[in-house]
């Protein structure tokens, strides 16, 4: 197979759909790959959001590199140390997000910092807890490693002769990815775990929107009819896991702040959200198939 060298600068040139199709994606890799080192600073500080920061951004790196590793003869090497990190990652996130979470909820209830229940104050150290947990494996020596591998791989990269092709080809696989999330969220209608098979969803919804994202600078309005779309249900199914994570925190509580009257008033809360982001997810992905018909 015949292989060409990427440009040195990808990215100073504006982007068509005439663009190597290489150059672009090559582009949209070392962006985030900048973008990585200052999420993980902002972590090391263990600046508010920044575990999310992090962890979305690995998933968009990882997601493109993967899903356009067609266009390059070589790309970095897989890691089984970066699953766990992101599960680190998502577990740290997780606590943030609940802790924002029922924060709001006690504002819907009106009520102030003092009468907030005591499970509330745990969570609290639990989150710092593993924000300090997950630093340290943030911190160890292969994850430098590994950002260096795709530091030169950004500046290395070979095209494949998908590679050379124009840009306009990147489209094969957003039409891949588009039937990946259509077959994804038919199998709803008869999964015996719909919190599962909704969680699947989300994550093929994550993965198109990422891979149209890569293609909007030369793409245009045909890459974004495929992202806005991806991103707008992935946004509802990340509420809708959020909110079911709140609730069985609820139901995992001990008996006695179980079955006391404000965690209860909060659960049914959560039960009658679910219900609506259902609902919400179900029109916002028949819209979406209407869109594409």
């Amino acid at each position: 197979m015949s292989a060409s060298t990427a440009p040195t600068h990808a990215g100073s040139q504006p982007m068509t759909a005439s663009t190597r199709a290489g150059v672009v994606v090559l582009a949209y890799i070392a962006d985030h790959v900048d973008t990585l080192n200052q999420a993980i600073t902002a972590f090391e500080r263990q600046a508010p959001g920044s575990a999310g920061t992090v962890r979305i951004t690995i998933h968009r790196l990882r997601t493109v590199i993967r899903g356009y590793a067609h266009l390059f003869t070589e790309t970095p090497p897989r890691s089984q140390e970066l699953d766990h990190l992101l599960t680190a990652l998502k577990h740290t996130e997780d606590l943030e997000r609940l802790r924002v979470h029922f924060s709001d909820r006690f504002d819907q209830l009106g009520l102030v910092a003092p009468e907030y229940p005591k499970w509330y104050g745990a969570l609290d150290n639990e989150m710092r807890t593993s924000y300090e947990q997950t630093e340290g494996i943030a911190s160890q020596t292969w994850v430098a490693v590994l950002l260096s591998q795709v530091r030169l791989f950004t500046e290395h990269a070979r095209f494949t002769r998908d590679g050379d092709k124009p840009a306009s080809s990147l489209m094969g696989v957003l039409s891949q990815a588009k039937t990946h999330l259509l077959d994804t969220y038919g199998k709803l209608s008869h999964a015996t775990d719909l919190v599962l098979a909704r969680d699947e969803t989300r994550i093929a919804a994550r993965e198109a929107h990422f891979l149209a994202e890569a293609a909007v600078p030369a793409l245009g309005q045909a890459a974004e009819d495929v992202a806005g779309p991806m991103a707008d249900l992935e946004h509802l199914l990340t509420r809708y896991r959020q909110a079911v994570i709140a609730r069985n925190w609820l139901l995992r509580l001990p008996g006695a702040d179980r079955a006391d009257r404000l965690t209860t008033s909060l659960a049914e809360l959560e039960k009658a959200h679910l219900r609506q982001l259902g609902e919400e997810i179900d029109r916002a992905a028949a819209d979406m198939v209407e869109r594409w018909r």
